[in-house]
């Protein structure tokens, strides 16, 4: 495993979330919604294209 303390922050603060929301990945989903709705200013959109792939 890599051994950065930048990333390791990042790591705990993401256990922590996730702790924050009972270890539950739909809970967890809500709440980073949430989190978006709240802030906007801090997520980039960006349309999402979808090409089929040909055979």
């Amino acid at each position: 495993m890599i051994k950065e303390p930048t990333l390791e922050v990042i790591w705990e603060a993401r256990r922590r979330i996730y702790a924050k929301c009972d270890n539950d990945p739909v809970k967890l989903v809500q709440y980073y919604i949430e989190r978006q709705k709240e802030n906007p200013e801090r997520f980039i959109s960006s349309p999402i294209t979808y090409k089929p792939h040909k055979n």
